[in-house]
């Protein structure tokens, strides 16, 4: 690759870059697009490299030869750069991508036994388990349930052969505060899901578990949960 090519190609790649913010972001003709996009948190962290390329192209634009050859030639890696931010715009983090996958995630169906639930519990430090039900969610378990199945049969302990079918009634999600349990669809966007959990923290909500199904609805196999550990974990990345 020449010098001149590589930084046509670079010209090329930051022009396409400014088109594609505007275009997402519904900006003006006269906004500054790199500068609306460093100021969006997802982005923050690429602030020293946006303005480098920034700069970069701002010394090709405004002195762009020596001598009949460009004072700047810039790297491949800063044109890969531009590549990966343009993708990150066009493709971004979707609930798929940061769901805990139902093939790893931690749930019993309606036959599994109590006991060993309140044994997985205890062990993981986990709040909930879903219970699910032909692959729906039929009802959530935590230390609460726990609790009413002991004083609802007035009994000090549960035994092995107690199984989730037994105490069905205590696993209903009407039992379930409505705010702590949400369903998305698959294809939410990771930042709708943090606009979610802020709206709650506004309204003084607590959102534990959130669910995904390919269209958000709570009569659809369960595909995956997220948690607020992986919204944090992304928003601030």
């Amino acid at each position: 690759m020449s010098e001149v090519s590589k930084t046509e190609i670079f010209l090329d790649k930051y022009k396409q870059l400014e088109n594609v913010i505007k275009a997402e972001f519904n900006l003006g003709k006269n906004d500054s697009a790199m500068n609306y996009l460093i100021r969006q948190k997802p982005f923050r962290e690429y602030e020293n490299e946006l303005d480098l390329c920034r700069e970069t192209r701002n010394l090709l634009s405004h002195n762009p030869k020596f001598n009949g050859a460009y004072a700047v030639e810039p790297s491949e890696e800063l044109i890969s750069f531009i590549d990966r931010i343009i993708d990150k715009i066009e493709n971004p983090l979707r609930a798929k991508d940061v769901m805990v996958p139902k093939n790893v995630l931690c749930y019993r169906h309606m036959n599994a036994s109590v006991r060993e639930a309140m044994i997985a519990l205890r062990n993981n430090s986990y709040k909930y388990i879903p219970i699910l039900e032909d692959g729906m969610l039929a009802g959530i378990f935590g230390a609460k349930t726990m609790l009413d199945i002991l004083i609802d049969k007035n009994i000090q302990g549960i035994d092995d052969s107690m199984t989730f079918a037994d105490v069905r009634k205590f696993l209903s999600l009407d039992n379930i505060e409505r705010g702590e349990i949400r369903f998305v669809s698959q294809d939410v966007l990771v930042s709708d899901i943090g606009k979610m959990y802020r709206k709650s923290s506004e309204h003084k909500e607590r959102i534990n578990l959130i669910f995904v199904t390919a269209n958000g609805k709570i009569t659809e196999r369960v595909l995956g949960i997220i948690t607020p550990w992986e919204i944090a974990a992304e928003i601030d990345r």
